[in-house]
């Protein structure tokens, strides 16, 4: 057993506190994170808090104390993973203990520690196919450590299936020679093998910037009983800084110094590229109310009247999203009820149908579904049984005319459309949504360059489907200011891209 496993086995038993490392000490917050023991650890800070520091650190020990490993380093991307990583591993580590075989997109160690850069988007992105594929080049694998960058880059479903992949152990003995020892809390940390003395320990680390995501439920609201955050600041790394720098920070906007100086995460720290204002999402927040009843999941937040009524549907893929159903007066702005469930496009055409035809007293509603993709099929089903369906035309250029198609069809031009539509509906404080999920998502839907999002979408982790429904819903609703809406209109007419006219009451 050599020094640097030696050590690791100290600090497993908790004779051994690591505060420094080649000369580098840690502060207070870097010595919590690095000293961690649990499953799960994640250090949650702003800029130059000392975060990236601690993980590098953290893994090139790990490396040593646990000699023939094995590592996943994750990020979006592999690419993304290796370069970003390597800059920051290659300044602290000492180059005679590792290899780096960038063509492999790997770490080599040698004390036989091996450490594979992943990108973690094919797990949760892209066609099915391709993440199936990735999920079985997952299941292939078994690590001992795990350090995901920028958790909030990732679903939760890709951490979930790398934790099912955290369980190699560093001895070839059986689970009746292993000691194993337990935290003040009663879980299991590490076993130490009765036969060679060595010990097994699996453990995740993580980094991220305070977002929207489903880590912060995860860690900080109801945290694991097997998880551990570390939240840090610039303020705790300030002996590190110069006075400059530090002043000029904390001369920001408040919303900046917030959440990039002193780290806050809370429900409110909006990513930059957030779609909606936060003046916009408190207002609705205050409208948030129970339901009135709810009949076979149906939320009713107002009883039908002698008003206007309007239905958005978003279909999305029931095997992965839900699908959503939102209903609006036309008069007051308020969303008087809602759907959301996993279920076939069938049964979402019948629930549309129903919820349409409950608001149904002064006329029948116009219903707005989403023509694209899985949208196609719920239309087909839509069309046999209703006769109020929105319908747009297209401009076919090699008959130089215009032909009708069923639905909201959303690409990066319409589905901008949608959203300053509704924003300008904000800006007068038309709408009232009391659904509280509805309201949560206007949180976390961001701006984005990912070609499946078109412009926009849900944060990595969440839903926008509830969201992307209501717009539908309030498509071309007038409300107050409307002029705004109807120079957009005119002016996506010019261009050819999908052009909005009066309603048809049913489809020819």
């Amino acid at each position: 057993m050599n020094e640097y496993e030696k050590m690791g086995l100290d600090w497993l038993q908790g004779k051994v506190v690591i505060s420094s490392f080649q000369g580098l000490k840690f502060n207070a917050k870097q010595k919590e994170f690095i000293n961690a023991k649990d499953r799960f650890n994640l250090i949650s800070g702003g800029m130059a808090s000392g975060k990236t520091l601690a993980y590098i650190v953290k893994f090139i020990l790990f490396s040593q104390f646990f000699p023939g490993s094995k590592h996943l380093i994750g990020r979006k991307t592999k690419e993304n993973a290796q370069d970003t990583f390597m800059k920051d591993f290659m300044d602290i580590c000492p180059p005679e203990l590792y290899e780096h075989q960038k063509g492999y997109g790997r770490i080599v160690f040698s004390n036989g520690s091996e450490a594979e850069f992943w990108g973690l988007d094919a797990l949760q992105s892209g066609a099915t196919t391709d993440i199936k594929k990735a999920e079985q080049k997952l299941k292939s694998h078994n690590f001992s450590f795990i350090w995901m960058d920028q958790l909030e880059e990732s679903e939760e479903k890709v951490f979930n299936a790398l934790n099912s992949r955290l369980r190699r152990r560093q001895c070839k003995h059986s689970a009746e020679e292993q000691e194993v020892h337990r935290n003040e809390k009663g879980n299991p940390v590490f076993e130490l093998c009765k036969v060679c003395g060595r010990a097994s320990f699996n453990q995740m680390n993580m980094t991220t910037n305070p977002a929207n995501f489903w880590g912060y439920q995860f860690f900080k609201v109801n945290p694991s009983p097997f998880s551990h955050l570390v939240e840090t600041s610039m303020m705790d790394n300030k002996d590190y800084l110069s006075e400059q720098f530090l002043q000029s920070e904390l001369a920001k906007p408040k919303r900046y110094v917030q959440k990039y100086v002193y780290g806050e995460w809370s429900p409110d720290s909006l990513v930059e590229s957030a779609v909606f204002a936060e003046d916009h999402i408190k207002e609705q927040g205050i409208h948030v109310r129970p339901p009135e009843r709810e009949i076979n999941g149906i939320k009713i937040y107002k009883e039908p009247g002698l008003f206007t009524y309007q239905v958005g549907v978003d279909p999305s893929d029931g095997s992965v999203d839900p699908c959503s159903i939102q209903v609006v007066c036309k008069e007051t702005g308020e969303l008087v009820a809602s759907f959301s469930g996993y279920i076939p496009h069938e049964l979402i055409a019948q629930k549309a149908v129903t919820m349409a035809l409950m608001y149904a007293i002064k006329d029948k509603p116009l219903i707005v579904p989403e023509s694209t993709g899985a949208g196609q099929a719920l239309i087909e089903h839509l069309k046999t049984k209703y006769d109020n369906i929105y319908v747009r035309q297209v401009f076919n250029q090699r008959e130089d005319t215009e032909v009708n198609k069923l639905g909201f069809s959303t690409n990066y031009a319409s589905k901008k459309l949608l959203i300053e539509h509704m924003n300008e509906l904000f800006e007068n404080h038309f709408p009232k949504i009391y659904d509280r999920e509805t309201v949560e998502e206007m949180k976390t839907f961001i701006y984005s360059d990912e070609v499946k999002k078109k412009g926009a979408g849900a944060q990595a982790g969440y839903h926008d489907d509830r969201l992307m429904a209501l717009m539908l819903a309030f498509w071309d609703v007038k409300g107050k200011g409307y002029q705004a809406v109807q120079n957009l209109n005119n002016q996506i007419r010019k261009v050819n891209v999908y052009t909005i006219r009066k309603h048809k009451s049913s489809y020819e």
